[in-house]
Formats: structure tokens, C-alpha cells, sequence
């Protein structure tokens, strides 16, 4: 998962570990940290984080989404990440016109503009362990939105419409460039950049790391957003059950913990009473002999080939808090689509009728973890 940096540094670029130097904070991708550093799976039969055909057994963790419909009013979900690649199949007729939010010198672009592809492979500060999972990393996460199903790469709202917002690369971010992108991705104005078109109504932030408090500049950002309609949904964090950082800790962000797929906190997700909602993150596979012990989340990525050549690809290995908030992302875009005149503190106040119980866990006894749960009747109107 992509780390934001302090208020007055850059992120150094990718690492393995989690380990933090001052004043710089360690960029890292979820699905390489730790024991996130899980083998890549080939795609089972059907995404088990969705739910089942009532036929089936559904995963006790899956989100029960499949097969509910979607409303007539269209929806907006910018992903602010490490870029998309646009040519996945999996994402066809989904992808809006996006931009390159990094500037100089994280940018190996060197400026912004409106190519919002990833870094390639041999670009500079592209040589560590981490590059590959950080140039599939936006894909990943925009695919569990609304991805169209080729390939079996469902997303909770397959109509969506993804708005993809470059602010991380193999060189790292700045914490103004993650700022100007929120800004960019809600059709505020940012200096020598076009008004966006498409402005989001849910921003998803699969990113985490930074400072124990939010900042008064992010906070005053999220203040602006919410009170403009908009949703800022945030991984919890790959802390290994340490309280919130930013941005998941900013007051109004929707904080995004992580669940295996038999309904119990991941050891990875960060613990902590203000986190509202888990969804299914993946882990480590679980001995159930069952569809959903695979415990991966089925995303578009891409892979090489015998020859080393880069194609796309769907693949069960999405782990991750990163992979949990495009979820709940995913299901806020699938409600917008029945009742687009919902704003935050709606979700707020109806959200524990998407809730159910997930099993508690000693470690902290303030927290009251609950997970998502869709139902096609509450959703509507």
C-alpha cells in the first residue's frame, strides 16, 4: 500500500518493510509487506468477496452485492493511486478521461499532464522489489470498483464510471500532490491544471502511513469535500493492529479495516475503535476446503510471460486494506446509483443497516468491528 508522506517531505520510493526513517516515511505497497508478500493465485470460478447465487454458500465475509442491480443515476469514482493501465479488459467502457497529479521530482515524467498510465517497469527508481506491484497497484484497486466482469474481474458497481488520479510512482509522492488530486478529483480548481469534467462523488484512497494526526491542511480538505457531498473512503492501513494514520484518521474519511473471508480481522489491518467498517481483504489461504479458502480477491493485474513480455491478466491475489476500501468505495457508488441525493452524513446514520458483527478481537476492547453487508432492499429508495 502507497504511504503519504509527512507534511513537509516526500516519500522515498518503494520499500519492502514498513520501517520508517526520519524525516521520511518508507513507501509500501500492501501485497509485498510483511506477510503480505502472498504467491499470486490463477481465477477461481467467481469472486467469493461478492456473495453467491443463492444456489451457493456465500463466504461468511463476502458483501452479498452480486447480482443486486444497479440504479439509473450514474456515479463517479475517482481512484487516486499509482495510475491505471488503461488497456485491461476488464476495465473497457469504464475509464474516464484522468490525469498525472505528480510533480517534479517524483514525476519521471518529469511534470503533470494528462497521461495517467503508471511508471513502466525500467523507469528511474523503478529497480527495487516493490515496482511491479506498485505499476499494477491503481489497476488492481480500480478493478474491484467497476470492473465489468471479463475475465471474471467483477467490481461491486460494474457501471461505475473510475476516474483515475496518478499520485504515486516508483519515485514516491508529495503530500501537495495528494492534496491538488483530491482537489482535481472533486472539480476544485488546482493552479495550472484544467477543471476536471467528470468531478467524483466518492474519492477512494488506498494509501496510508502518514502522521499519527491528521494535518490541519488534509483535514481542512476533507472538511471542504464532505461539506460538498463528496465521499473520501480510506484503507485503514497494513500497520499490523496499530491505531489510524492518515488519511484514514481524518475526521469525515470513512476508514476501511480488513477482513479474511470467515469474518475476522487480518492481522495486517490497523486496529482501531474509530475504524466503522471492514470488508474482505485477504490473507494468508484458510484451511476450509470451501470456494472462498483461497482468501485472495480476484483483481485485473498484469504479469510476464515466458519472454518476459508485460499482458494482462486476472489473477486471486489482491491482500490487502488497500483492496478492502475499493469495496466500500464500490458499494457507496452502487447506493449513489438508487439514491444519488445522499451525502455523507447519511451513510453515517444508515450505515448500521449494512452492518453485521465481526468476530471481536481482545486486542482492543473498545473496538466494535463491523462488517459490510449489502441488501438490494436498503439500497433503494
Amino acid at each position: 500500500m502507497p504511504a503519504i508522506p509527512p507534511p513537509s517531505g516526500l516519500v522515498k520510493r518503494p520499500s519492502t518493510s514498513f520501517t520508517q526513517s526520519a524525516p521520511m516515511r518508507t513507501l509500501a505497497v500492501l501485497s509485498l509487506a510483511g506477510v503480505l508478500a502472498l504467491p499470486a493465485l490463477g481465477a477461481s470460478a467467481s469472486p467469493w468477496h461478492l456473495g453467491a447465487s443463492p444456489a451457493a454458500q456465500a463466504a461468511p465475509a463476502a458483501i452479498n452485492s452480486l447480482g443486486i442491480d444497479a440504479g439509473p443515476h450514474p456515479v463517479v469514482v475517482a481512484v487516486l493511486d499509482s495510475g491505471v493501465l488503461a488497456d485491461h479488459p476488464s476495465l473497457k467502457g469504464r475509464l474516464l478521461p484522468g490525469y498525472d497529479m505528480l510533480s517534479a521530482p517524483a514525476n519521471t515524467r518529469g511534470a503533470r499532464s494528462d497521461n495517467y498510465a503508471p511508471d513502466p517497469l525500467d523507469s528511474r527508481c523503478a529497480q527495487s522489489s516493490n515496482s511491479r506491484a506498485i505499476r499494477t497497484h491503481g489497476t488492481e484497486v480500480a478493478s474491484l470498483i467497476a470492473g465489468n466482469g471479463a475475465n471474471n474481474v467483477l467490481g461491486v458497481h460494474p457501471q461505475a464510471m473510475l476516474l483515475p488520479v496518478r499520485v504515486i510512482g516508483a519515485c514516491g509522492m508529495t503530500r501537495r500532490d495528494l492534496l491538488d488530486a483530491m482537489r482535481w478529483a472533486a472539480g476544485l480548481p488546482v493552479e495550472g491544471v484544467a477543471l476536471n469534467p467528470h468531478p467524483a462523488q466518492i474519492i477512494n484512497l488506498s494509501l496510508a502511513g502518514g502522521s499519527a494526526n491528521c494535518s490541519p491542511s488534509l483535514q481542512a480538505l476533507v472538511n471542504q469535500l464532505t461539506a460538498k457531498g463528496i465521499f473520501v473512503v480510506a484503507a485503514a492501513g497494513n500497520n499490523f493492529q496499530k491505531p489510524l494514520q492518515e488519511p484514514a484518521n481524518c475526521q469525515g474519511v470513512l476508514a476501511v479495516g480488513a477482513i479474511d473471508a470467515e469474518n475476522r480481522i487480518e492481522v495486517y489491518s490497523a486496529l482501531d475503535p474509530r475504524t466503522p467498517i471492514y470488508a474482505p481483504g485477504g490473507g494468508k489461504s484458510l484451511q476450509s476446503g470451501l470456494p472462498w479458502g483461497i482468501n485472495k480477491l480476484r483483481v485485473a493485474t498484469y504479469d510476464l510471460d515466458f519472454f518476459g513480455r508485460e499482458r494482462a491478466n486476472a489473477l486471486d491475489r489482491g491482500v490487502g486494506t488497500s483492496f478492502a476500501a475499493p469495496l466500500v468505495s464500490g458499494f457507496i457508488a452502487l447506493w449513489l446509483s438508487h439514491q444519488p441525493h445522499k451525502k455523507p452524513a447519511d451513510l453515517m446514520s444508515e450505515l448500521p443497516q449494512f452492518l453485521r458483527p465481526v468476530e471481536p478481537i481482545d486486542k482492543c476492547v473498545d473496538c466494535q468491528p463491523r462488517g459490510l453487508a449489502a441488501s438490494a432492499d436498503r439500497l433503494k429508495p
